[in-house]
């Protein structure tokens, strides 16, 4: 098996600046909500990225434990 035969094709729509929320957090809520209907694994699992002072970038696997 070659590991591109383990692509898949997204095939919802893209998000566009008129169907996003104005609330940043209620967007947010949104996506979650879908996450956990689709009954997705870990659906609180995210990648959070950074760029230290020096300009490196670093990513790290986090779980979101709450929304404020």
């Amino acid at each position: 098996m070659k590991i591109a035969d383990l692509r898949q094709e997204y095939m919802r729509a893209g998000l566009g600046e008129a169907d996003a929320d104005r609330d940043p957090i209620r967007q947010f809520e949104r996506w979650f909500e879908d996450a956990l209907r689709a009954r997705l694994p870990l659906p609180n699992a995210m990648t959070l990225a950074t760029v230290g002072a020096d300009g490196a970038p670093s990513a790290r696997v986090v779980l979101l434990k709450g929304i404020e």
